[in-house]
């Protein structure tokens, strides 16, 4: 009897039974409806708000008696982002390059009336001025370029056939968008707004943690140098990724455009403190390389009390608050640094050295000072952001400057050329094939020209379009002439047409695939053309689905054959764009350029790290290593011709500095091997001397005797950083490929 009792009472008792407690269900109903709520309920709420406003839109348009009322539902399709504020911004600049391209095709039809020909070379030509300028920009505003120069054939085309309607033409264009704007933005706001100011402020947090996180693992040396090398493409993303998260909150009313300054100061922090981080660190790494331990052994110390200070309860500050913890640690650690450092010195001199050690040690110890300060202003900035800083320029004392985007010339160049000799080109097959919706074509083509002008991957952004629009037609086919010719009424009409659309936007909240539910709805909403008057015709149905699809097919055949090297994230031009960036280093007198060099080249990264597919290969790795290593130069160019602008003007370290920056923007305008060993021995002849000054230091004033070292350590770090592998991989190639021209 009692071992049946203790069977039934370890059956029935939950701490020996293999179910969990009641509570311990609730508590996992719980989490797995919020993980649901946060993934694929974000989803449908977005399909939701996306259908609700596109069917507004269309309602009213049919109302108000638009001519054109698929034009105010594809509108929404457009412009239907998951925050509200990315929304409105995409909805804002869609609206001002409507209405330039609107006044741009009412402007070249004024000037060229009745000449066809040259009316196509005029918006040829506009066109591939906006596209040029979308290149270059590559954010919304890049997307405003792009309406302003296919909104003017949208308008223009059409009209050569008819060309007292022109006016009317554009007018109405605005109204559609305008309304289209209007409902999403409506929508957005009052159903279960998601603002882009929130995002914001998780996109801020992650980004220190990931500094912080980074910082204390690889002074605790737990990263590889390949860890590295990702973690660096990482913050290029993150950094661009939290501009262009602040541009989209501007938009919204809430209190983001008073913290612009602490924004930009923010950004601007991080990336410099990185930069820093990363000169100590690589140095560190290169004598670790050459079996040198005694430096980083004494650094040691130094290393672990800064990876201590930038820990919150074994984790980098979670927030604005927690920095506060960490900004009191670093404030009772550069009360000791001097300390600390002192005392790195003295354990040096314990150990046998040479003069080579001495100068790495005394590198090290001004990178190390440099990042304390650098790394307390982030802490200080971070933690201050919940506060409204208004004297934010004042408090850091100096100029604070947006984040700003670098796109190499030629490729804005080439993306310009490609779009206007594709509309010179589509306009003759136009008029030699006499194909009524040939102008579809031509529109299409230009568009997905100038969209693709801007994207990382043009190709894929093409491919997934045209696929998208192959598989709406068959849809759209069955509903106009098996679904839509029986219904009546607007209720019916929305039944029948919404099936089809919630797949395609359910499918564009998928960032993979995003291109083809997109494609879909707007193939479907332009090919079911919903009108007050529907008409069904199947031939005009045939004819415009093909042009469609062509238009699309010629946009990518344009890339393929127009200059296919000069796109978005080609890995030649960003290395090129990188070595030019640090020659105009050398020889620019322009103001903030410590600034803009450091945004240029983070700029760079982040197009080469959008660009990459998989694992990076060897070439991609190298460009990498390139763009670190000429941010390291880059820093210490600047700081030396800081340094140097303060001596006298024939004072013999100025001349020998002069010289050796002089002899480095010789090797970055041509990075070859003969180039690179002169830069080398003018740095070593500037070393020398500064050498020789400071042995014989009686002359010098002590703060000139501080500038010299400083200058000293700056050398030094030009030296090493000019002895890395990727720079003279990279003089090799050079090398190769103009020997290799000149022989051709």
């Amino acid at each position: 009897m009692s071992t049946a009792a203790e069977s039934t009472s370890a059956i029935s008792d939950p701490a020996t039974s293999g179910s969990a407690p009641p509570a311990a269900w609730h508590r996992r109903a719980r989490v797995i409806a919020q993980d649901w709520i946060e993934t694929e309920g974000q989803r449908w709420v977005f399909v939701l708000k996306t259908m609700l406003a596109a069917f507004l839109a269309l309602w009213i348009a049919f109302r108000l008696g638009f001519d054109s009322p698929r034009s105010a539902m594809m509108t929404v399709f457009i412009v239907a982002l998951p925050s509200s504020g990315m929304a409105l911004e995409k909805s804002i600049y869609r609206l001002l390059g409507t209405l330039i391209g609107c006044a741009a095709a009412l402007t070249l039809f004024a000037l060229f009336p009745q000449q066809a020909l040259l009316l196509f070379i005029a918006l040829a030509v506009w066109v591939g001025l906006c596209t040029a300028g979308s290149a270059l920009m590559r954010n919304a505003r890049s997307y405003g370029f792009v309406l302003a120069g296919y909104t003017a054939c949208m308008i223009a085309v059409p009209a050569i056939d008819m060309p007292l309607h022109v006016f009317d033409l554009a007018v109405s264009r605005v109204t559609e968008i305008s309304l289209g704007i209007l409902c999403a933005a409506l929508v957005n706001d009052a159903i279960f707004p998601k603002h882009q100011s929130e995002q914001l402020v998780q996109a801020v947090r992650k980004l220190y943690r990931d500094i912080a996180q980074l910082f204390h693992d690889a002074m605790q040396g737990r990263l590889s140098p390949e860890q590295l090398e990702r973690q660096h493409l990482q913050f290029a993303t993150e950094v661009a990724a939290l501009e262009l998260g602040r541009a989209a909150a501007f938009f919204e009313a809430g209190d983001v455009r008073t913290r612009n300054q602490q924004l930009y100061a923010f950004n601007s922090a991080a990336m410099i403190g990185l930069t820093t981080f990363h000169t100590l660190h690589q140095l560190m790494q290169r004598l670790r390389d050459r079996g040198d331990m005694l430096v980083p052994d004494v650094m040691h110390p130094l290393y672990a009390a800064f990876s201590s200070a930038l820990m919150v309860t074994n984790a980098p500050a979670r927030n604005a608050v927690e920095a506060g913890v960490t900004r009191d640690k670093l404030i009772a650690l550069n009360q000791v640094l001097p300390q600390l450092i002192a005392d790195t010195r003295s354990e040096f001199l314990q150990h046998p050295f040479n003069d080579q050690q001495r100068l790495d040690l005394d590198t090290a110890l001004e990178l190390m000072q440099r990042f304390s300060d650098e790394l307390f202003q982030l802490v200080s900035i971070y933690h201050d952001l919940p506060k409204r800083l208004s004297n934010i320029q004042e408090k850091t004392q100096t100029k604070i400057l947006a984040y700003s985007a670098k796109t190499p010339p030629m490729i804005a160049i080439a993306a310009g050329l490609r779009s206007a000799a594709a509309l010179l080109l589509l306009a003759l097959a136009w008029y030699g094939l006499n194909w009524p919706s040939a102008s579809g074509a031509v529109i299409i083509t230009v568009i997905f020209c100038g969209l693709a002008a801007s994207s990382p991957d043009p190709s894929t952004l093409i491919r997934q379009t045209t696929l998208g629009f192959s598989i709406a037609l068959p849809f759209a086919f069955i509903c106009a002439f098996f679904m839509l010719n029986h219904v009546e009424g607007y209720a019916m009409l929305v039944l029948a047409m919404l099936p089809f659309l919630i797949v395609g936007a359910y499918v564009s909240t998928w960032r993979k695939v995003a291109g083809i539910g997109i494609g879909f709805n707007l193939m479907f909403a332009q090919m079911i053309s919903p009108e007050n008057l529907m008409r069904f015709d199947v031939i005009d149905f045939i004819n415009s689905g093909m042009a469609q699809i062509i238009g699309l097919m010629l946009a990518a055949l344009m890339f393929a054959l127009i200059l296919p090297e000069h796109k978005q994230g080609s890995r030649r031009h960003i290395a090129e764009a990188l070595w030019d960036e640090a020659w105009r280093l050398c020889i620019s007198d322009a103001r903030h350029l410590r600034h803009h060099f450091e945004s240029s080249v983070r700029d760079l990264l982040n197009q080469l790290s959008m660009s990459i597919r998989g694992t990076a290969d060897a070439a991609t790795r190298m460009t990498l290593n390139q763009a670190i290593t000429l941010l390291e130069l880059g820093h210490a160019i600047i700081d030396l011709r800081d340094l140097s602008a303060r001596l006298a003007a024939g004072h013999p370290a100025r001349i020998a500095k002069e010289k050796c920056v002089a002899s480095l923007a010789d090797y970055f305008r041509r990075p070859q091997a003969e180039q690179r060993e002169r830069a080398i021995a003018e740095t070593k002849a500037a070393g020398k001397m500064l050498r020789e000054l400071l042995s014989d230091g009686s002359n010098l004033l002590p703060q000139e005797t501080a500038q010299l070292q400083r200058a000293l350590t700056d050398l030094h770090l030009i030296h090493t950083s000019l002895l890395d592998q990727s720079l003279s991989n990279f003089s090799v190639t050079a090398e190769s490929e103009n020997g290799a021209l000149h022989a051709a």
